[in-house]
């Protein structure tokens, strides 16, 4: 039982696929929590993505900005809507958790939540998640493509000694692959929440050993590593292009997600110029990922 209720307001804004992208990072940086990201059911290229407000903050002042935000949007033609949904009375942390079921991810991962254990089958790795307030349960399509693509680098031997997941959340990458044959694993994140998330799921692994998790800056991480992982937005990767491209070891490889299918060109270019190629290119629902080395 939970010791802690409390009244959430939820924030569901549709827009078309392009605008998404855009909406998901205005909630985040206003709320400080993770989106969730969706189709939007009976739209055609159209993106649902959902947030929520804590009722002790200022919702009325944070339901104006959005509000501005998605008409500002709309202002382009595109149909933006938002509405807003109480959820009083509601455990949001329980009703979560009731939704994170057991999954396999890949061929040879399956997640699970603590609280839901499962066995896995002898040729399956398991990983315990629990995200706290970082992103990354290894149910979204950004982190599925993720992890099936290091899969199939695992399978070549081709996915490095030491790997750096740049943006960690909740650490998945960094356990995937070091469950996936990597004999170690740097993982980053600005937010203290995700570092703190990592550590702890990794010692939940019998991992932390093997991840190390730190708030470093991308720009100051030493060194260079097989695998690059990074499953942020487009334009979080177009913004971190050169310092990502810095940490690709000769001969490694750049795993990169979060992008809607759109923003795919541009990110590839990017990289192209500063000297990677394409090797791979997987899409999911709205969302691709790139391998380049």
């Amino acid at each position: 039982m939970s010791d802690y209720v409390s009244t959430w307001v939820q924030v569901i804004v549709e827009a078309p696929e392009h605008q998404a992208d855009a909406a998901a990072d205005f909630l985040v940086g206003l709320t400080g929590a993770g989106v969730e990201t969706s189709q939007a059911p009976g739209k055609i290229n159209c993106e649902r993505v959902i947030g929520y407000l804590d009722a002790s903050g200022d919702v009325a002042g944070q339901k104006a900005a959005i509000q501005r935000f998605v008409d500002s949007l709309a202002a382009e033609g595109t149909g933006a809507v938002v509405r807003f949904e109480s959820l009083a009375g509601q455990d949001w942390g329980e009703n979560w958790k009731q939704n994170f079921e057991p999954r396999a991810v890949t061929r040879t991962l399956v997640v699970a939540p603590p609280w839901r254990p499962v066995a896995p089958h002898p040729d399956q790795e398991l990983i315990i998640i629990d995200p706290g307030q970082a992103f990354g349960t290894g149910q979204h399509e950004t982190t599925l493509i993720c992890l099936q693509r290091m899969e199939s680098l695992a399978d070549k031997g081709r996915l490095g000694p030491e790997v750096l997941d740049v943006g960690c959340g909740s650490g998945i990458l960094a356990m995937a692959a070091v469950k996936l044959g990597a004999l170690g694993a740097l993982a980053i994140d600005i937010d203290p929440q995700a570092v703190a998330a990592t550590m702890e799921n990794a010692k939940a692994n019998g991992l932390d050993n093997a991840v190390r998790a730190e708030q470093t800056p991308l720009e100051d991480v030493p060194g260079t590593f097989g695998a690059v992982l990074a499953n942020l937005t487009g334009k979080d990767l177009l913004a971190l292009a050169e310092p990502l491209r810095a940490k690709v070891a000769k001969g490694g490889y750049l795993i990169c997600s979060g992008m809607l299918v759109h923003q795919v060109e541009p990110v590839q270019r990017a990289f192209e110029s500063l000297g990677l190629h394409m090797l791979e290119q997987d899409t999911m629902a709205a969302w691709a990922g790139l391998v380049m080395t």
